[in-house]
């Protein structure tokens, strides 16, 4: 799971999650106000590591 920070055209930001589907080989990409069913119970229970940017890109290493 990798997550970071992004604005809307309205210029409100959200925090976008980024997950890995590996039976499906992809990445799958939603916002935690788009948050799917399968992932709410496991976000609830880590979202306020996830506030605080635990997993958050900032684009450097």
């Amino acid at each position: 799971m990798l997550t970071r920070k992004i604005s809307d055209l309205k210029g409100q930001s959200q925090i976008q999650v980024q997950v890995m589907d590996s039976a499906a080989t992809q990445i799958i990409y939603f916002t935690l106000d788009e948050l799917p069913e399968e992932f709410k119970e496991y976000i609830r229970g880590i979202l306020p590591q996830i506030k605080d940017g635990r997993w958050h890109y900032g684009g450097k290493m």
